[in-house]
C-alpha cells in the first residue's frame, strides 16, 4: 500500500499549503515543495513497477509505505496539537481543554521533524534510484537472453513443446451450466458466416473456462469446424510462446520452426487457419494490448470462424467484440449450488438426510461462485460426514476455504496482483464492510476522497475520480452491482464474500486496515499500526480493552462501525484516534453531537447519529469535506453561523436543518470568506429561501433537498447554475407560481416531489425543464382527476415515478414521452387506465404497477400484449403485490412503498438474509396507536422517555410522525 500511502501524504502537504490561516503552517514552503517533489518522483516509481514481484521492489516499497506513514503521523500531529492550543488560547471552545490530550510527536520542534522526514526520503530515494537502475538492466539481459535463447521457446526439460491445451472436461463440470453451453453453442454453431469472437467474461472462479472447456469438448461443436485450437495465456504475455502454442495443433514443430522469428511464425500460423472453418479458444486474456497484438493472425474468409476469448475484463470483451455482446457468467442460483456441491461431495450417491439441510446453507454460503462451491465440497469430502464439522464450516465459509486451499486463493488473488496500483487500496477497502453488505455508492466515493488514496486528475473532482476507479473495479469483476438508481447510474454495489476475505487478509498484511468481528480478532500490538479500523455489530468486547486499546489508537485514520445501536460498542475506540479523518458511525444513536468529536481536528468524515444541536466549534475540524447527522427524531436542527469558516465543506447532509440567518444577509462583493464555494450537497433544509443572498453563499451546489414547513409562499428569480438534483418536500399545499420560481434552474435533471398538491394542468412547470431526465412525484404531489400532456414537454425524461395519486384520465401517446424508458405508477387506485400510445414509445422498457386499479393493471397487460403482437420482446411489464425495495425509517422500523411499517432484526441481519427481511407487517392503520408505538419501543432501546412524550400527542400525530420517518 505504498502508492496509496505516498499519494495521501501529498494530499496533507498540498492541504497545508492551502491553509487560508497561515499562523498554523508550521513547515517552510520551500520544505514542502521539497518533500512533495520526492513524493511525486516516488508515486511514479511505484506506478511503473507496481506489476514487479522482485525481492528488491517489494522491499523497498515496504520502506517507503511505513517512512509515507511515519511523516504523516509527525506532520499531522504538530498541526492537530497545534490548532488545539490556539483554540483554547483564543477563547474559542475552552471547555475542550480538558478532553484534549497532547499527541506522541518525534521531536518538539516541528521544522527539526520536517528535516527528518527529508533526509529519510532522501535516502530512500537513492535505493529507488539504484533499483530502477537494476530493473532497466535486467530488462536489458532479459532481452538478449530472449533473443539469443529463442531456440528454447516452448521446449520442455525433455526437449519436446509444451503445447497449451484445455484440461480434462472431468464429470458433472456442466452442472449449472447447461442454458449458457446452450447459448455459447448456438452462437458458435448459427449466426453470420463472418468471423465473430465471442467472449465469457465475468470474475475468478465463475466458470468461464469451465464453460469454454466442454464447449470446445462437444462433439456438435467439434463436427461443425474443421479445426480447433486452446491457448492459454497469463498477464505476461509472450508472443512467441503464443505462437507455437496454436501452430502445435496445426503442423509438426520441428528444430526449424521453433527458431524461426515472431513474424515468420504468424505468417505460417495464417497460412494453417486460411480458407478452414476454425474454432479458437483464448483462455484468460488480460489487456486490450495482448488483443491488439494477435487479432491479425485470424483471417475472416467469411465460412463461420469463431473464437472464444475468456477474461476477467469487461473492458477487453468489448474492445474485442466490437459488433457483437459478450456472454456475462452469472452466479449460480441456490438449487444449481446445491446440485453441484451434492453431486462432487456424494458423487451418485444420495446425501443423507441429516446433512442435507446444513449442506444447502454451505452451498448457499457460497454465493453462487463454482469455484468456492467445489473447493468447499472437496474440503468437506476429506473430514468426514460429522455434521458438527458441516455446521463449523458453515459458519465461517470464506475463512474456512482461504485457510485450507491455496489453489483456490491464488486464482482470486491473481486479480489483486493484476489490478494498476491506483485502483488497489480502492478495492482493498472493500473489506471493512460485513459479509453480504450493501453499500450505497454515494457513500462509497465519499469515504475514498476523505481517505485521501485517489490521485487527482485534473480537471477532475475527486468524486468523479472515485466514480472513475469504481467503474474500473466493476468492468473487472471485482465489484458486484446490486442496484441501479432511477437515472441509471449504479446506486449500490458489493462484494463477493471470498474477495472480500482476500481484502480483508491482504489489508491486514499490508496494515492497511483490521477488522474485528465475530470471527476476526486484534491484540493491541496489531493495533498500534493499523491506519483503519472497521468494527462489525457482531464484535464481542472485553472490559480489559479499553486500557490497552486507548494506548494503540494514536495512528487510526478512519473508524469504521458497521451496526446497530443495540451493541455494546465503547466510545474509548473511536474517540481515542486522535489522527481520525473517517468517523463513520450512522448506525449508533448518540444523545447529543460529542463535545470529543471536535479534538478530532484531522476529520474529513463525520456520519453520526445523534440529538440536539451543532456546536459552533466544529469549526476546528477545518478539513471536514462531509458532515452527515441523522436526527433520530426528526427534529430540525440549526446550523451554526461558524458553517461558513469551513471551506473544505463538500456535502452537509442531516435529516432536518436550518440555515442559520447569516445565510441571508448580504455581503460585500469582495468578500469571499464566507462563501461555501466547494459545497456540493446539501440536504435536507428547511424553509429555504432562494433569494439572491443565500445562493451567493453556496454557488455550486449540485444536489439539494428543501422541506418546507409554510404557507407563505415567495416568488424568486435567481436559481442555482450547477443544481443537477433537487427534492423538495412540503407539509401544506404549495402554489405553482412559488414551484416554478424554485425548480428553473437551468441544468436539472432529477426532481423529487412529496405532498404539494398542485393541479395537473401545472406539469408545464417540469415539462419545460429541457434536460430533466427523472421525475418523482410523491404522496399527491399532483392532484386532480385528469392531466393532459402537452406537445413538445418532456424531451429528454427517462424515468417517471407517481406514487399515490388521485389521477383518473391520463390522456398521453408516444409524443408526450419520447425518451422514457422506465415508468413506475404505485398506489394510483383511481387511474381508469395507462395510455395505449404509451406502449408506443420506441425507448420503453419497463413498466412497474404495484397497489392501482384493476383497470390500470389490466391497461398495463393490454400493452404488454399489443407490444408482443407487434414483435416487441424488449417490453417488461411488472406486477407487484409489495415493492422488494425497503426504505429505512428511524428506531429500527422499515417502511415498505406501500405504506407498510416494518419491525426488523438488526440493519446486519437484514443483509444477510440477502432480500427482504422475515419479519412481521405493522400497518399503523390497523392497530390502535398505542400499539402501534410499543411496537416501536419493543425495538428501540432507550426510547422509553421518548415514547411517553409523543403518546400524549393525537394518534393522527404519531401515525403522521412514524409514516414521515
Amino acid at each position: 500500500m505504498a502508492h496509496a500511502a505516498v499519494v495521501s501524504l501529498m494530499h496533507t502537504l498540498e492541504q497545508i499549503l492551502q491553509h487560508p490561516n497561515l499562523h498554523l503552517n508550521l513547515f517552510k514552503q520551500q520544505e514542502i515543495d521539497c518533500l512533495f517533489k520526492k513524493l511525486k518522483s516516488l508515486r511514479d516509481f511505484l506506478e511503473k513497477y507496481s506489476q514487479n514481484s522482485s525481492e528488491h521492489v517489494l522491499s523497498v516499497e515496504i520502506k517507503i509505505r511505513d517512512a509515507a506513514y511515519c511523516a504523516e503521523d509527525a506532520i499531522e500531529s504538530h498541526i492537530c496539537n497545534t490548532v488545539l492550543s490556539q483554540s483554547g488560547s483564543h477563547g474559542q471552545e475552552s471547555s475542550l481543554q480538558h478532553l484534549l490530550p497532547v499527541l506522541p510527536i518525534s521531536g518538539s520542534d516541528p521544522l527539526t521533524d520536517f528535516q527528518k522526514i527529508i533526509k529519510e526520503f532522501d535516502s530512500i530515494m537513492e535505493e529507488v534510484v539504484k533499483i530502477a537502475d537494476l530493473q532497466n538492466k535486467i530488462t536489458e539481459i532479459n532481452t538478449l537472453v530472449e533473443d539469443s535463447m529463442k531456440i528454447t521457446e516452448g521446449i520442455g526439460p525433455s526437449g519436446h513443446f509444451l503445447p497449451s491445451r484445455p484440461e480434462s472436461s472431468g464429470q458433472s463440470t456442466t452442472v449449472g451450466f447447461e442454458e449458457d453451453l446452450k447459448q455459447v453453442r448456438d452462437r458458435l454453431c448459427n449466426g453470420s458466416s463472418g468471423l465473430q469472437i465471442i467472449p465469457i467474461v465475468g470474475m475468478g472462479g465463475v466458470g468461464k473456462t469451465t464453460l469454454a472447456r466442454n464447449v470446445y469438448d462437444d462433439s456438435y461443436v467439434a463436427y461443425h469446424f474443421h479445426i480447433h485450437a486452446w491457448v492459454t495465456l497469463s498477464p505476461q504475455y509472450h508472443k512467441k510462446k503464443i505462437l507455437l502454442s496454436l501452430l502445435n495443433h496445426f503442423v509438426v514443430l520441428t528444430g526449424e520452426i521453433r527458431k524461426e522469428s515472431d513474424e515468420k511464425l504468424a505468417g505460417r500460423l495464417y497460412k494453417s487457419l486460411k480458407g478452414r472453418k476454425y474454432l479458437i479458444v483464448i483462455d484468460d486474456i488480460w489487456s486490450t494490448t495482448v488483443w491488439d497484438s494477435m487479432k491479425l493472425l485470424f483471417p475472416n474468409d467469411n465460412i463461420g470462424s469463431r473464437i472464444i476469448m475468456t477474461t476477467r475484463m469487461t473492458d477487453v470483451a468489448g474492445h474485442a467484440s466490437l459488433s457483437t455482446i459478450h456472454h456475462q457468467m452469472r452466479f449460480l442460483n441456490e438449487e444449481q449450488s446445491w446440485n453441484l456441491f451434492r453431486e462432487r461431495v456424494f458423487g451418485q450417491e444420495n446425501c443423507p438426510p441429516e446433512l442435507e439441510d446444513i449442506g444447502r446453507k454451505i452451498a448457499k454460503n457460497c454465493q453462487g461462485l463454482p469455484l468456492s462451491i467445489v473447493v468447499i465440497a472437496g474440503l468437506l469430502s476429506n473430514v468426514g460426514k460429522a455434521r458438527d464439522e458441516w455446521e463449523r464450516v458453515a459458519e465461517n465459509l470464506s475463512t474456512f476455504i482461504a485457510e485450507k486451499d491455496s489453489q483456490c486463493s491464488e486464482v482470486l488473488n491473481l486479480s489483486f496482483k493484476h489490478l494498476p496500483t491506483h485502483l488497489k487500496a480502492c478495492f482493498l477497502y472493500m473489506g471493512v464492510f460485513p459479509e453480504n453488505y450493501e453499500i450505497p455508492v454515494s457513500r462509497l466515493v465519499k469515504l475514498w476522497v476523505a481517505e485521501g488514496f485517489l490521485k487527482p486528475k485534473k480537471p477532475k473532482h475527486f468524486d468523479e475520480v472515485a466514480e472513475e476507479y469504481l467503474m474500473e473495479l466493476i468492468s473487472r469483476n471485482l465489484i458486484l452491482v446490486c442496484r441501479k438508481g432511477s437515472n441509471g447510474k449504479i446506486k449500490s454495489c458489493g462484494i463477493h464474500d471470498l474477495l472480500r476475505e482476500l481484502c480483508v487478509r491482504i489489508a491486514h498484511k499490508e496494515k492497511f486496515f483490521c477488522v474485528k468481528s465475530k470471527y476476526l480478532h486484534f491484540g493491541p500490538e496489531e493495533a498500534t499500526f493499523m491506519r483503519r479500523l472497521s468494527i462489525h455489530d457482531d464484535a464481542s468486547y472485553s472490559p480489559s480493552e479499553e486500557d490497552v486499546t486507548v494506548q494503540s489508537m494514536s495512528r487510526v485514520r478512519s473508524f469504521i462501525y458497521s451496526g446497530w445501536d443495540e451493541t455494546q460498542l465503547h466510545s474509548f475506540y473511536y474517540f481515542g484516534c486522535l489522527l481520525l479523518r473517517v468517523l463513520d458511525m450512522i448506525g449508533l444513536e448518540l444523545t447529543k453531537f460529542p463535545d470529543e468529536i471536535l479534538q478530532l481536528v484531522n476529520l474529513r468524515y463525520i456520519a453520526i447519529t445523534c440529538l440536539g444541536k451543532i456546536p459552533p466549534a466544529i469549526t476546528l475540524l477545518r478539513n471536514l469535506q462531509t458532515l452527515i447527522v441523522e436526527e433520530p427524531w426528526g427534529i430540525a436542527m440549526e446550523l451554526p453561523d461558524e458553517i461558513f469558516n469551513m471551506p473544505q465543506l463538500r456535502h452537509i447532509i442531516i435529516s432536518r436543518a436550518f440555515l442559520p440567518p447569516v445565510f441571508s444577509i448580504p455581503f460585500p462583493d469582495s468578500d469571499k470568506h464566507f462563501i461555501l464555494e466547494n459545497l456540493e450537497t446539501l440536504s435536507m433544509v428547511q424553509d429555504l429561501g432562494m433569494t439572491k443572498h443565500v445562493l451567493e453563499k453556496m454557488p455550486n451546489v449540485k444536489k439539494l433537498g428543501i422541506h418546507y414547513n409554510t404557507n407563505i409562499w415567495h416568488v424568486y428569480d435567481v436559481h442555482l447554475q450547477k443544481l443537477k438534483t433537487l427534492k423538495i418536500v412540503f407539509d401544506s399545499p404549495t402554489n405553482s407560481t412559488f414551484l416554478r420560481s424554485i425548480t428553473s434552474a437551468p441544468r436539472l435533471k432529477k426532481i423529487t416531489l412529496e405532498r404539494g398538491r398542485i393541479g395537473w394542468e401545472d406539469m408545464t412547470i417540469f415539462g419545460s425543464l429541457p434536460n430533466l431526465e427523472v421525475l418523482k412525484l410523491h404522496e399527491f404531489a399532483f392532484i386532480g382527476p385528469a392531466w393532459v400532456p402537452i406537445d413538445g414537454e418532456f424531451p429528454k425524461i427517462k424515468f417517471l415515478l407517481i406514487w399515490e395519486t388521485d389521477l383518473e384520465h391520463w390522456r398521453a401517446d408516444k409524443a408526450h414521452f419520447p425518451s422514457l424508458e422506465h415508468l413506475i405508477l404505485w398506489k394510483c387506485s383511481k387511474l381508469v387506465a395507462i395510455p395505449l400510445g404509451i406502449g408506443e414509445i420506441a425507448t420503453l422498457e419497463i413498466i412497474e404497477i404495484d397497489y392501482s386499479s384493476p383497470s390500470a393493471v389490466m391497461s398495463a397487460e393490454d400493452i404488454l400484449n399489443d407490444q408482443q403482437s407487434q414483435g416487441n420482446e424488449g417490453l417488461r411489464v411488472l406486477f407487484h403485490p409489495t415493492k422488494a425495495k425497503i426504505n429505512p425509517l428511524k428506531f429500527g422500523l422499515w417502511q415498505d412503498d406501500s405504506g407498510v411499517i416494518h419491525l426488523p432484526k438488526r440493519k446486519l441481519d437484514m443483509s444477510k438474509q440477502g432480500a427482504s427481511p422475515t419479519i412481521q407487517n405493522v400497518e399503523s392503520s390497523q392497530l390502535p396507536v398505542t400499539t402501534a408505538v410499543m411496537k416501536v419501543h419493543l425495538h428501540c432501546d432507550g426510547c422509553i422517555q421518548k415514547i411517553r412524550k409523543i403518546v400524549a400527542k393525537t394518534a393522527g400525530e404519531i401515525i403522521k410522525i412514524l409514516v414521515s420517518f
